[in-house]
């Protein structure tokens, strides 16, 4: 074949892939319809697994799969505005790695919500401003994001997914590397980026703000300043990048929660988290874990914070493999309620394999 019927192949198959595109966005309005009908969340993880994971048994390439999932995620978005636009709360302002992540899981189709602080991102979604929230919760190189956890043991929200995302740091600047005086970034990402600092810019100031972007509006104002940011705040910035990925660990990875208010049912791949805090005696935290062991349920995280006006009391943060529906994570869990001065489960959602 020549080039021309080649390209004309490819147009009979866009004109093909148009029409099924419509057909399945109308089933997908009157899956809306039926939603509302009998008041059913629009967003179901458990169904985006299951897509996520036909797409995946029934990809035989060339198209890798990470594309494919990208394709969908748009598809899919798209989809669910016909069903009713959602809006997502997200820690702002737009251009953060926060915003990022809204795109990521919910595509372009979906209207963000800038919020100033991880506290707001859960009071848009507690008074009905968001349907869902987005927020960091742990780092691959830096740990667990303690407002996150702070917020979801005041909170009445739900945890509803899970989901990672790479993250890769670039170092914005008017001046050549040699010429940089200080550099502002989050706290998180200035920790994500020690040795590179360490090694590069070893005389620079290192200044903490409260985003990335924030960040970038500081350094386009002095000529001697460098902000650290993801690659979408490339979008909001006429700066130039003087270094890409400098992040310390090539695998640097953030995981994300989505909030909402809405309980899931059962895959059969779920995770559960929740927070327990204990009676002050010897063995306590032994005691707490054996109902997990005895029941055979896994153990993925485990974290400690102080409780807020506590003295030196503590809450433990834990992640569990299995759902609340599932007898032996029932059973287990409230077994350590019993033993606990505070007990509270954030929600089930499907188990994220990336």
């Amino acid at each position: 074949m020549n080039l021309e019927e080649l390209r004309a192949g490819i147009d009979a198959i866009d004109s093909q892939m148009i029409e099924l595109l419509n057909r399945r966005c109308e089933l997908a309005a009157r899956i809306g319809a039926w939603k509302h009908e009998h008041k059913l969340p629009v967003y179901a993880p458990q169904r985006e697994k299951e897509v996520y994971e036909k797409l995946a048994a029934g990809n035989h390439g060339p198209l890798p799969e990470a594309s494919l999932r990208a394709i969908y995620r748009e598809i899919m978005s798209a989809a669910l505005r016909l069903e009713r636009p959602l809006t997502i709360a997200f820690l702002g302002p737009a251009g953060t790695f926060s915003h990022q992540a809204v795109i990521e899981k919910f595509g372009r189709s979906a209207e963000p919500l800038p919020s100033p602080t991880i506290g707001d991102v859960f009071r848009a979604v507690e008074s009905g401003r968001a349907d869902y929230g987005v927020v960091p919760v742990e780092n691959s190189t830096e740990g667990v994001v303690n407002p996150t956890l702070d917020a979801l043991v005041g909170s009445p929200v739900r945890v509803t997914a899970e989901f990672s995302l790479p993250v890769h740091q670039q170092l914005y600047s008017a001046s050549p590397l040699a010429e940089i005086r200080c550099v502002y970034s989050h706290a998180q990402v200035l920790g994500q980026c020690r040795e590179y600092l360490q090694s590069h810019l070893r005389g620079a100031t290192q200044i903490e703000v409260t985003s990335t972007i924030r960040a970038i509006e500081l350094a386009e104002r002095e000529p001697e300043a460098a902000a650290i940011a993801g690659v979408m705040a490339g979008e909001h910035t006429e700066l130039p990048v003087v270094a890409e990925n400098i992040e310390d660990n090539s695998r640097n990875i953030t995981r994300f929660l989505v909030i909402g208010t809405q309980e899931n049912p059962a895959t059969g791949d779920d995770k559960t988290s929740l927070c327990f805090a204990l009676h002050d005696r010897a063995g306590a935290l032994y005691d707490a874990l054996r109902p997990f062991r005895n029941h055979n349920i896994s153990m993925t995280m485990i974290e400690s914070r102080p409780l807020k006006g506590g003295q030196w009391e503590y809450c433990f943060f834990a992640d569990i493999v299995g759902h609340t529906q599932d007898p032996a994570v029932f059973a287990a869990c409230e077994e350590l309620r019993a033993d606990c001065a505070l007990f509270k489960i954030f929600g089930s959602y499907p188990r994220a394999r990336e």
